[in-house]
């Protein structure tokens, strides 16, 4: 997975040219995350599947003059998680990797659109493990040490500094398991066999460049 996340950026730098536009800035947004958990569990794992979260971090452009054809990297700290039903809250922050084939289009001086597709590599930083009552069973929520997901997404340039976008972002992986550890009814039998997971997330974005 890695090895080939690395391959896709390497093939994409290599179509680049010495004539194109390299710019850097800063990018956050808001995380609406959809955790596929309470349908796939069936005990109610979790009391909500949406929960809200953000990222933050560093990124970087490189864009071929005329074409409009570029890539677009970030490393971004961002947390997302889910709301469990004992009112804790498990958190899932990763470093997040997205690496985008990017195509703008411009539309005068002072503003364009774009839009944006590629792979992301998540490596999960911070507690992995957390164990809650959902009110009939005890159980054990694991989330994986890396995640990698697809992202679609399309956004305005304006005045060649702001950036402002929606993305998609599909999961490929799994992003953890739930497992039940105890249940305090008598003479139940537990089936503590994991269920996986997966999270989808819509995100709004805003990145400044210098």
């Amino acid at each position: 997975m890695k090895k080939a996340f690395i391959i896709c950026g390497l093939v994409l730098l290599s179509f680049i040219p010495a004539s194109a536009q390299f710019s850097w800035g800063i990018r956050g947004g808001l995380n609406l995350v959809n955790n596929d958990i309470t349908a796939v569990t069936k005990e109610s794992a979790a009391s909500k599947d949406n929960y809200t979260g953000y990222f933050i971090g560093p990124m970087a452009e490189v864009q071929i003059p005329v074409i409009g054809i570029g890539v677009d990297l970030a490393a971004l700290y961002s947390q997302k998680g889910i709301e469990l039903p004992d009112t804790s809250t498990m958190k899932n922050q990763s470093l997040s990797i997205p690496l985008s084939l990017k195509y703008t289009l411009g539309l005068g001086n002072f503003a364009a659109v774009y839009f944006a597709a590629g792979p992301q590599l998540d490596f999960k930083i911070g507690d992995l493990n957390t164990s809650f009552n959902d009110g009939e069973e005890v159980k054990d929520f694991a989330l994986e040490k890396s995640s990698w997901s697809i992202n679609i997404g399309a956004g305005v340039k304006l005045i060649n500094h702001i950036q402002a976008g929606i993305n998609y972002n599909i999961p490929v992986s799994k992003e953890g398991a739930v497992k039940v550890i105890d249940n305090p009814t008598p003479g139940a039998v537990i089936d503590n066999e994991p269920v996986d997971f997966k999270s989808s997330t819509l995100q709004f974005c805003l990145t400044w460049t210098f």
